[in-house]
């Protein structure tokens, strides 16, 4: 899936979608999508904040069209990620791609 506006190449894309999918794989995320906002839930776990957090970073310099945040809370980690007011639609994209309905 093509994320609008990406700036990776589709072989760093890959490598990406792939790093997202293990972290997945580990924290078992459930997503929440509603207008320009999407929320991802991680379940808590060794290294899990502290990937998400990595990735986040890494998502920050590459889809700069919408806010990342992450914090950590006592029961899990959560990842917001926010449309500009302008462009609601640039989030819908990745919505899919975290399977948020």
């Amino acid at each position: 899936m093509t994320v609008a506006a990406c700036t990776l190449g589709q072989e760093d894309r890959s490598a990406r979608v792939r790093q997202w999918k293990r972290l997945a794989g580990t924290a078992r995320p459930s997503a929440r999508h509603s207008g320009r906002f999407l929320e991802i839930s991680y379940q808590s776990g060794s290294g899990v904040f502290d990937e998400l957090e990595a990735l986040v970073a890494s998502e920050r310099q590459c889809c700069a069209l919408v806010d990342w945040d992450v914090v950590q809370e006592v029961d899990g980690n959560i990842m917001r990620i926010t449309a500009k007011p302008e462009s609601p639609d640039d989030i819908a994209s990745l919505a899919a791609l975290f399977s948020a309905a």
